[in-house]
């Protein structure tokens, strides 16, 4: 029987096969080993990818937003908050064994090595769970949708900014401080952290 070494190589060599077949049709996403890499002409906005997790025998998944024009957005209207994540250039990370990424493997967020060593099922397992996962959130970057304000709110501990994403979202779409489209997301405890203050913000930024 191969080794596990020799196993994990042949899973990973399929999913780079897989996950360029998978960026295809997609204008701008390339791969980078065992990520995809989203891009707005040469600027890299967002990444989706696996990673490797030796202990558990298995790989899991992440997603990364850097963003520039996002940044620089949050950064302007930080108002005094400083960026909730330790690398300064993420919007946003998540990995998801932290819970963030919800349907990847059951609750452990990490698939496992089969045990019939069928490199070939597995490695389409992984694509196939990333892709549904990850891919789609990355490529949202690139038009930035009002409906991307539903994953911020959903996942509002993995940004740096939460509430100046939303707000990025919704300058970006045109929306003013009182559009219905922003009502939920400006009603969350997880978004308007600070209250009246943050409150002031929002109409500092979206006036009416």
């Amino acid at each position: 029987m191969e080794s596990d070494a020799t196993y994990k190589s042949a899973v990973e060599r399929q999913v780079r096969v897989r996950m360029s077949a998978r960026a295809a049709p997609y204008t701008g996403v390339r791969t980078r080993g065992l990520d995809w890499v989203v891009r707005e002409g040469k600027t890299e906005l967002a990444s989706a990818g696996l990673y490797p997790l030796r202990a558990a025998g298995g790989w899991a998944a992440t997603l990364t937003v850097h963003c520039p024009t996002a940044l620089a957005f949050c950064r302007t209207w930080a108002d005094g908050t400083a960026s909730a994540l330790p690398n300064p250039d993420m919007l946003m990370a998540v990995m998801s064994t932290a819970g963030g990424m919800p349907g990847f493997a059951g609750h452990s967020g990490v698939i496992v090595r089969a045990g019939t060593h069928d490199a070939d099922a597995l490695a389409q397992q992984l694509v196939d769970r990333l892709a549904d996962a990850a891919l789609t959130r990355a490529l949202a970057w690139r038009t930035v949708p009002v409906a991307l304000i539903d994953d911020v709110v959903a996942h509002s501990a993995f940004y740096a900014w939460p509430l100046q994403t939303v707000l990025y979202i919704a300058h970006r779409n045109g929306l003013a401080a009182d559009d219905p489209r922003l009502r939920d997301a400006l009603q969350r405890r997880a978004i308007l952290r600070r209250g009246e203050r943050d409150r002031a913000l929002v109409q500092r930024v979206l006036p009416g």
